[in-house]
């Protein structure tokens, strides 16, 4: 299966710039051959992430909780987010 992560810079959000990034993955991904693509971290206050992977065909497969330290100190729980491919 496919794996991708990406971060956009805070004051670069709004441009859609993750949506771009995540459906070439998508194409990518499918023209290499792969049958599957997930997302393994998308923390859990991150709903703009989460609804993104929706959006694009993403389905929620599970949930590590308090898998996620963030700057604070504090953990949060991560999704893990799966889309077949074929």
């Amino acid at each position: 299966g496919a794996n991708a992560t990406y971060l956009v810079r805070r004051d670069l959000r709004g441009r859609h710039i993750g949506e771009m990034l995540v459906n070439d993955s998508i194409l990518q991904a499918r023209a290499q051959g792969f049958r599957y693509m997930q997302f393994n971290g998308v923390v859990d206050t991150n709903i703009h992430a989460l609804h993104l992977y929706q959006r694009c065909g993403f389905r929620e497969v599970g949930v590590i909780p308090k898998g996620f330290r963030i700057k604070d100190g504090s953990y949060q729980d991560m999704h893990i987010m799966y889309l077949s491919l074929e």
